[in-house]
């Protein structure tokens, strides 16, 4: 007969009372660690003894243990990987460290906890763990083991994560449905995303978006790009993007330094310079105004930007 999440969550349980000298042992350590200041913690040293602690000393020979900088949606996530035989075999625990990195230690401690939960129910159940129905595996099992651990150790095992607030926050590409479903809750025709990959097929509610409203998305914001990103871009690109910002740049009361006669720079200087009239004293004024191109950093006249722009920088 196979070995339920039930069953194996009260073999573990029955272990917590008496303890072992190994768990008294991990136990204290615990103890020690959990109680000195500061937000650091070695996810991998606590793995160890929870461990021998909690799992029956099972997960250490098949499970590791990895911080993740693409994991967003989630705190945490516990994965099959294929060994050396490319048989899945091996557990793989991932924890957020977009999520978890400003949050209280006992976030990241919940969560290691929680996807170790996991990984044990696959390992003592021949890698069967039992989804349930709503594919989430925290079923009576998974329940019954971790309201067990927190009792005994005060912890916090739960569910459900609840750092929606982070989360959303990493979802900055955003794609907005000009069909029937942007006047309809709870979502209003949008999909939010951490990572540039538009609505298509391969989302699961896709077909039923084809036949219920039929709308295209079209992508309506994304995050700015980074200085790297930026140095990637051609000369057409870059012109095109600081074009964009041009009367807001062109308006800056901050004055720059006339422009060097040297190098470069000498070379980016327009070649047709039209003369401020001495009898209008506002283009005496707007000619007076130093600012500085966003493209090569030449400084110049204010009256005079246009024209370099489109003499030395044409898109």
């Amino acid at each position: 007969m196979a070995v339920t999440d039930e069953d194996a969550a009260l073999a573990a349980i029955s272990t917590l009372d008496p303890l072992s000298k190994e768990q008294r042992e991990a136990c204290d350590e615990l103890s020690a660690i959990l109680s000195g200041e500061g937000s650091f913690v070695d996810t991998h040293q606590l793995f160890r003894l929870y461990d021998t602690l909690y799992f029956r000393s099972l997960l250490l020979p098949c499970v590791e243990v990895i911080w993740s900088s693409r994991l967003t949606l989630c705190a945490g996530i516990c994965e099959l990987v294929k060994d050396d035989q490319g048989k899945y075999r091996r557990i793989r625990l991932k924890l957020s460290e977009a999520l978890l990195k400003y949050r209280p230690r006992s976030d990241t401690v919940n969560t290691l906890l929680h996807e170790a939960v996991h990984a044990y129910f696959f390992v003592t159940t021949s890698w069967h763990h039992a989804r349930e129905d709503d594919g989430t595996g925290h079923g009576a099992g998974f329940l019954l083991l971790a309201d067990a651990i927190n009792n005994h150790g005060g912890y916090e095992i739960t569910v459900y994560h609840t750092f929606h607030d982070e989360v959303d926050s990493y979802r900055t590409h955003v794609w907005q449905c000009d069909g029937p479903c942007r006047s309809l809750p709870p979502f209003f025709g949008l999909v939010k995303r951490s990572m540039n990959r538009p609505p298509g097929k391969s989302d699961t509610w896709w077909k039923k978006h084809e036949e219920e409203c039929g709308g295209k998305y079209t992508k309506i914001a994304a995050p700015e790009l980074t200085q790297a990103q930026v140095r990637k871009l051609g000369a057409k690109e870059r012109a095109g993007r600081q074009k964009n910002k041009i009367s807001g740049w062109v308006n800056s009361p901050t004055s720059l330094p006339l422009a060097t006669t040297s190098g470069a720079r000498q070379r980016c200087q327009p070649s047709n310079k039209r003369p401020a009239s001495p009898l209008d004293n506002e283009s005496t004024s707007r000619s007076r105004r130093v600012v500085a191109c966003p493209i090569c950093d030449v400084s110049l006249s204010q009256d005079l930007i246009n024209e370099h722009m489109d003499e030395c920088h044409p898109l």
